[in-house]
């Protein structure tokens, strides 16, 4: 274990010592900083009419839901955000935007919050909610669960998943109790942009752990050492993890200080149905949150092995890094539709399309021996299990490399 010590804290000395890690993971700050700042930046435009800066326009939606935090999205709050609604004049014919009105401004604006939690629950388009909708906590879950049903038949979900959501729904306590949550509004939002950063992040620093002593001639030097294949392997391995882990780790706590710092801390315990209304999972905003650093932690230890290991079966960091990047870059623009369920699935499960909140707490399982698990239950099990399978056939790779030489 001393030689291999030695060995990981080598392999540890010449990633640092490469400035593309560090441009990398300060560039990816610096974006990441402008991600979550950009909600507060600028001047908000309604009808080409300039309201105010948008940290303006945050600050009192701010107020006004910290005055909703702690009611519940029962009956009475319902009737009072309809009312508040129905004073707004029709505006088509003034060729406005009904926010632009001061009956929004002065009577509607402080229910807006449980405006849109009404259109994320139910589907239903502004007009119909704010002129025929009659307000009704029975009709309001009611509608939430249909256009539940809708989706679910939609991504094709069989009928043991369907009862299985129902079970997990039959956890979820209504009416719900609304609590201020833009800090984790926030967070979810960006977190496909911070799962990518990270992936490629990963890919750009480790694409050159192996190939770098091809690439330089030093591998037959490097390998002369007493200590044998397996443990540089092991040690290459092991530092790849550790990084990918530490970046995950380092930039998901990044983005929770600046968060708190912009946006307070409000919303831990809110449900996370107020950020997404058909969903089923249990969970609160800020477990949630933990639950997303947990899968991001497992997609980069995958990534970073399968960096590390396609690397060593090309022998080249650029040719790696290329196809690594094009396949993040797929991921965002490319989505097997519903209809082909198996694929779809097997798409949005991958580590470069799985990091967004629609993947991570989406409704597809998978079921063994009768028990379902979620996405985010059951993919890091699976990345974890495929990168010890992957990692294993990577040294043979390694190993088959050395003996014939050059």
């Amino acid at each position: 274990m001393k030689h291999f010590g030695a060995l990981y804290l080598f392999e540890w000395k010449k990633l640092l010592g490469k400035k593309i890690v560090w441009i990398s993971f300060l560039l990816g700050i610096l974006i990441s900083s402008l991600s979550l700042s950009a909600p507060l930046l600028g001047n908000y435009y309604l009808d080409g009419t300039c309201m105010g800066t948008n940290y303006e326009m945050y600050q009192t939606d701010k107020t006004y839901a910290k005055a909703l935090g702690g009611r519940k999205i029962d009956q009475r709050l319902l009737e009072e955000t309809i009312t508040a609604y129905r004073k707004i004049p029709e505006t088509e014919t003034l060729g406005i935007h009904y926010m632009a009105t001061e009956e929004y401004q002065k009577y509607a604006r402080p229910y807006d919050e449980i405006f849109i939690f009404i259109r994320r629950m139910t589907g239903m388009p502004v007009s119909e909610i704010m002129r025929s909708w009659q307000p009704s906590e029975t009709d309001l879950y009611a509608k939430r669960r249909s256009y539940q049903t809708s989706l679910w038949e939609d991504w094709r979900l069989s009928v043991g998943e369907m009862d299985f959501w129902r079970q997990c729904e039959d956890q979820i306590k209504t009416p719900y109790l609304y609590e201020e949550h833009k800090r984790y509004h926030v967070i979810l939002s960006n977190f496909q942009v911070a799962g990518l950063f990270v992936l490629l992040l990963t890919a750009i620093c480790l694409s050159g752990i192996f190939t770098d002593e091809h690439t330089r001639k030093t591998d037959q030097i490097v390998l002369c050492s007493p200590l044998g294949k397996a443990k540089l392997y092991l040690a290459k391995i092991a530092v790849g993890i550790s990084f990918s882990a530490a970046s995950a780790t380092l930039y998901w706590l990044f983005v929770l200080i600046v968060t708190r710092c912009l946006y307070g801390t409000n919303g831990c315990q809110a449900a996370f149905q107020l950020l997404d209304g058909p969903n089923a999972n249990p969970v609160t905003c800020g477990q949630a949150v933990l639950i997303a650093y947990g899968n991001m932690l497992a997609a980069a230890i995958i990534i970073s092995v399968f960096v590390m290991v396609l690397s060593e079966l090309l022998k080249s960091s650029i040719a790696t890094l290329a196809m690594v990047t094009g396949l993040l870059l797929l991921s965002t623009f490319f989505r097997v539709p519903n209809q082909y369920r198996v694929l779809a699935q097997i798409w949005d499960w991958l580590p470069w399309s799985f990091l967004a909140p629609r993947n991570v707490f989406g409704a597809y399982t998978i079921s063994v021996f009768g028990r379902y698990f979620t996405p985010w239950q059951a993919v890091p099990v699976i990345y974890l299990a495929a990168g010890a399978l992957i990692a294993a056939l990577g040294k043979r790779i390694y190993q088959r490399f050395q003996v014939s030489g050059r």
